[in-house]
């Protein structure tokens, strides 16, 4: 009995020093397998994250240089644009103008009449026709009115024309003051080429006073808001905020 129970006591001793063994085998590998795969997982995780910080990277530049461009284009098109609008404006409120100016010319000699109109945007055969008037002064008025007229409606088609291809890159709250005087300009001119071809009296005035009070006051208002877009822009353009 005393050799059963120590060779008992023997097999168990040797099975509990092999699960000593064998746990502290399983703990070693274990963790070095739970080790490598945290690495590895971590690994991925990194790869992952600067990948997405790239392509989020990639995105801002790309979003950054394209409002650059569009402002570099606003810069362009503004003080342009700007520009043409106070032509066309200039232009019009002369013509629609009630006060009118003219020489008298049937207090001139003939030199002296022939060397004025070499000033004048008359062709040759207006100012032999206007050296047959009686009144020559009334016949010069009537003629230097479609001159004038011409002009104004030029310098409005130009305006117009360069707001068409370029104001796409104006801001639309601006856009939309450059063609409300457009708008007006069109309007006063179209009534008072009427007034004059049919020699109206009274003369219609609703879209000739539109412009005349509401013009200067839109204009006014657009000039601010062209300053600020265009210090903006500069601001944008050199870094600054």
């Amino acid at each position: 009995m005393a050799s059963l129970t120590d060779l008992f006591a023997a097999i168990g001793a040797l099975i509990l020093g092999s699960g000593a063994i064998a746990f502290g085998l399983f703990k070693v590998l274990g963790e070095k397998w739970l080790n490598a795969k945290f690495e590895e997982r971590l690994a991925e995780y990194k790869h992952a994250q600067q990948k997405e910080i790239e392509q989020l990277r990639f995105r801002i530049n790309a979003l950054m240089d394209r409002t650059t461009k569009l402002h570099q284009h606003e810069f362009e098109v503004l003080p342009e644009a700007w520009s043409r609008l106070n032509d066309a404006f200039a232009h019009t409120n002369y013509v629609v103008s009630p006060i009118q100016t003219y020489p008298d010319l049937n207090r001139m000699t003939e030199d002296h009449i022939n060397e004025y109109l070499k000033k004048t945007p008359l062709q040759e055969w207006e100012k032999a026709e206007l050296m047959g008037q009686t009144d020559k002064t009334k016949f010069f008025r009537k003629q230097i009115f479609w001159h004038r007229l011409s002009d104004a409606r030029a310098a409005c088609r130009e305006h117009h024309t360069y707001l068409k291809k370029s104001g796409i890159f104006v801001p639309a709250n601006v856009r939309e003051k450059f063609y409300e005087l457009d708008t007006l300009m069109w309007d006063a001119l179209g009534e008072q080429e009427v007034n004059e071809e049919m020699e109206l009296i009274p003369r219609m005035r609703e879209k000739i006073d539109a412009f005349r009070q509401k013009g200067p006051e839109l204009l006014k208002a657009l000039e601010q808001q062209v300053q600020t877009r265009l210090w903006d822009a500069q601001s944008i353009e050199q870094g600054r905020p």
